[in-house]
């Protein structure tokens, strides 16, 4: 998969965090962290700091974060050197790195896997977006947050902010010492 072009659909970023199943039908990327079942047609690409917990279905997978759960992949699965698989593979196809850590069985069928089950999916082909619309659609979301990124602010201009507007510093009141408070005790 690594001279393969992907065109991906959906997006998880970095810092994201999801609690429950996931279902998709074009190609993911996954940055962010996920706590369920996760079910994607396309290809996945679980990134360095993409965490799945939970069993994993989709058609290949390209793992460089965290599954702790089974993975089905009928066509490939491959596991960078950053990879972290704590459950089994069923796959038609296999690349681990040597790095990587795979704790569980692997099962590679002849015929590629096993058979998909399109009904297993959580939405309808009317319902889908095509691919290009998604795309642009993402496009657009990237470049309105790259627009509303704050200016860079110099060292400079934020020594002079922090002469002009000190931060309050509570004044603790003074605690008697620990002598006194045990005499007064006693």
């Amino acid at each position: 998969m690594k001279n393969q072009k992907l065109n991906i659909t959906t997006l998880i970023g970095k810092g994201s965090v999801m609690d429950g199943d996931f279902a998709s039908p074009g190609c993911v990327r996954i940055d962010g962290k996920i706590s369920g079942n996760v079910n994607v047609e396309g290809t996945l690409v679980l990134g360095t700091s993409g965490m799945i917990r939970g069993n994993v279905k989709c058609s290949g997978i390209v793992v460089g974060g965290e599954i702790e759960g089974n993975i089905i992949a009928p066509e490939r699965a491959e596991l960078s050197s950053t990879a972290k698989v704590l459950g089994d593979i069923h796959t038609g196809n296999i690349i681990i790195d040597e790095k990587a850590l795979f704790h569980g069985k692997c099962v590679m069928d002849e015929n590629g896997a096993l058979e998909r089950d399109k009904n297993s999916f959580s939405f309808k082909a009317k319902e889908r977006k095509d691919s290009r619309s998604a795309a642009s659609e993402v496009k657009v979301a990237l470049e309105e947050a790259s627009e509303n990124e704050p200016e860079p602010v110099s060292e400079e201009a934020a020594a002079t902010d922090a002469e002009q507007n000190p931060i309050p510093v509570p004044i603790a009141e003074p605690q008697p010492a620990a002598e006194e408070t045990a005499e007064k005790e006693a």
